[in-house]
């Protein structure tokens, strides 16, 4: 991931949801300080790891977390 990415917009500081309950894009993209189109850019890249269900994309907020540094790797 590319440093400028994560600081693209003002990022939510509030702590995520529930670590054990699946986060969709617009989560994500709330918390990031990204827009939806970007997350999804990133995913497609390989940068924010995800699941496609249907025609929606599910996040571990663990894995999202992680890639802020919150928590231990």
């Amino acid at each position: 991931m590319r440093e400028g990415d994560m600081h693209a917009g003002r990022a939510d500081t509030r702590p995520l949801p529930e670590m054990n309950r699946s986060l969709n894009t617009q989560v994500v993209s709330r918390y990031l300080g990204l827009c939806e189109r970007q997350v999804l850019r990133m995913v497609h890249n390989g940068q924010i790891p995800a699941k496609k269900f249907g025609h929606s994309w599910y996040y571990s907020p663990r894995k999202i977390a992680q890639l802020v540094g919150m928590l231990d790797q």
